[in-house]
């Protein structure tokens, strides 16, 4: 045998246990790969509820904000109605204030009436 022999036999072993080697890598790579598609399966699996809910979340937050929407139309809505009124009533005074010159002869009328109501009182207690 020759040295050339000999250096070719070492290195069919290396290889062949370089090939053994790698085997057993690839195994345990394969492993860890098909580990790690089994965590982002079951993630992708746990997050599919938690989508949905927020979908969900998300449609009946809609909803409530379209509805607020609504409630806000029909509040502007009934305040300007009010502001309308108030105001027409606020003309309405003015007229009638004018309209109506006897107030203060009315308003006499009954300060001489509770006037007098009160002095009777008194005059009954003595």
């Amino acid at each position: 045998m020759t040295v050339i022999d000999l250096l070719l036999i070492i290195l069919i072993l290396s290889a062949s246990a370089l090939c053994i080697f790698l085997i057993f890598t690839l195994k345990k790579l394969l492993k860890e790969v098909e580990a790690v598609r089994t965590d982002v399966h079951n993630f992708i699996e746990a997050a599919n509820p938690v989508l949905e809910n927020l979908a969900d979340v998300s449609q009946r937050a809609n909803r409530i904000v379209t509805e607020a929407e609504n409630y806000w139309g029909e509040l502007d809505r009934s305040i300007k109605k009010i502001k309308e009124k108030v105001s027409d009533v606020k003309s309405l005074k003015i007229f009638r204030d004018a309209e109506s010159p006897a107030k203060d002869l009315i308003t006499n009328l009954k300060a001489i009436s509770k006037g007098f109501s009160a002095f009777w009182q008194a005059f009954k207690r003595n």
